[in-house]
């Protein structure tokens, strides 16, 4: 209920026009005619001209969301970002906490410590992490990602369920997992490519019993996802591999794409020292008294933009999940048996990571395609942390409640103040609420 007041500025702006929401909707349109092009004035500044061809890079998604949805209730063209983002957010909550049960369960803590750190846990992943940050602003950007997030919770949780699955319900878990994982892909590759590396080593463990279907199960839906990425990729830029920034309208980004990559190894310390580090936002004497804002970055043959726009780090923004991680991952490698399954799980979440680090932008919107590897590490934790949990448990409210705090009031300011793709309907209805209209402001 917090969540739909939040993505909604107070119950009263549902169907609203996010920057650029309407690129899915007319992409969604040229999918039934048969063609993968975008009409210019929805997509505009994120344009790729192919060949006087207009197109997009964005995943899609979303777009085949807007395909019944549009047919269903035809006036909510253009405006679907917001129900189609808070879908996303219930789903990657839902996800999060079907994850917290799954780990807690065995855990040797009395039923009692249980619920209370997983209810803890689920309010540090709604407001203590960038969820909040995506559902305060559903443009184009943050409604892909959230996508991207949530479906590879679901993926994640599925194959968690596997351990313990049988019969039908191994097959049913099969399936989620392969459903959530192809979605994952087709909404921002660099959440789905994780769980294409998974997949073999799934079906590896899966019993001779019932192996025809559950392979079936496990592999079609997922090999229809990325044989149609592939095509759509094709099909877009000519290249099976993705996005070609060649044709970037952008000529600032498509020229240092060109020059010195997407992605280089080279970003990796300097990306990890700005998601990582130890900034704290500004105070300010008026509401919501941190000031979110961009820093200086400059380092012109790493980075495109000479700023960044991670207003708030992660040991401030998810300190409680960065901590718990650290644990987890230091229980999987110090295991003196290690499940052959959850090393490929971590290897594959962990080369996620990398490829965010040696993104050429910085934005805390991108810090979200850290925190599967980072909640998978809190899974492992939870499993296998018997003393270790026990004895952290206050540290651990401690820091989900610090989380919590931070994140709200540095992503109210960052709404308010920064972020350039809030609507303008929405910055207002903030500024009232945070009694700015008085401030003379």
């Amino acid at each position: 209920m917090l969540l739909w007041v939040f993505v909604t500025t107070g119950g009263s702006q549902i169907f609203v026009k996010e920057v650029l929401g309407g690129a899915y909707d007319s992409q969604g349109e040229h999918f039934l005619r048969g063609d993968v092009d975008v009409d210019v004035e929805a997509i505009r500044h994120e344009a790729m001209i192919v060949n006087d061809k207009v197109r997009m890079y964005f995943g899609p998604f979303p777009a085949f969301l807007r395909i019944p949805l549009n047919f269903i209730y035809p006036p909510g063209h253009g405006k679907w970002s917001r129900i189609s983002g808070f879908c996303a957010g219930v789903i990657a909550l839902s996800a999060f906490a079907g994850l917290m049960r799954t780990a807690l369960c065995s855990s040797p803590l009395s039923s009692r410590v249980r619920n209370w750190l997983g209810n803890a846990y689920v309010i540090g992943f709604a407001f203590g992490s960038p969820l909040l940050l995506l559902l305060g602003n559903l443009s184009i950007y943050n409604e892909a990602i959230i996508w991207g997030l949530a479906l590879s919770l679901g993926a994640l949780f599925f194959a968690f369920c596997l351990r313990q699955a049988e019969g039908s319900a191994l097959t049913r878990a099969l399936l989620g997992f392969s459903l959530c994982a192809g979605g994952a892909l087709l909404s921002r590759v660099t959440f789905g490519a994780p769980f294409i590396l998974i997949a073999p080593f799934l079906a590896l463990r899966l019993p001779w019993e019932n192996r025809i279907i559950n392979l079936t199960a496990l592999l079609l839906p997922l090999a229809a996802a990325l044989i149609f990425y592939v095509w759509l990729s094709y099909a877009r830029f000519g290249s099976v591999t993705g996005v070609n920034f060649d044709y970037y309208i952008n000529p600032v980004h498509s020229e240092f794409a060109h020059k010195f990559g997407v992605f280089s190894p080279r970003r990796l310390p300097y990306s990890f020292a700005d998601y990582f580090s130890l900034r704290f936002p500004s105070l300010e004497r008026n509401p919501p008294f941190l000031r979110a804002a961009r820093h200086s970055y400059d380092y012109p043959s790493l980075y495109s933009n000479d700023f960044s726009e991670v207003y708030l780090p992660l040991p401030w923004c998810s300190g409680w999940l960065v901590f718990a991680a650290i644990l987890g991952i230091t229980c999987l490698v110090r295991r003196k048996k290690a499940d052959l399954l959850e090393l490929a799980a971590a290897v594959a979440l962990f080369v996620q990571v990398l490829g965010i680090l040696s993104y050429y932008l910085l934005a805390q919107r991108y810090a979200t395609d850290l925190y599967p590897f980072l909640i998978f590490g809190l899974i492992i934790f939870l499993g296998s942390g018997g003393v270790a949990l026990f004895r952290s448990r206050h540290v651990m409210m401690g820091l989900i409640a610090l989380s919590v705090v931070v994140n709200s009031l540095a992503t109210v300011s960052w709404l308010v103040d920064a972020d350039q793709n809030v609507p303008p309907e929405t910055r207002a209805a903030w500024e009232k609420l945070l009694g700015r209209h008085s401030l003379g402001k």
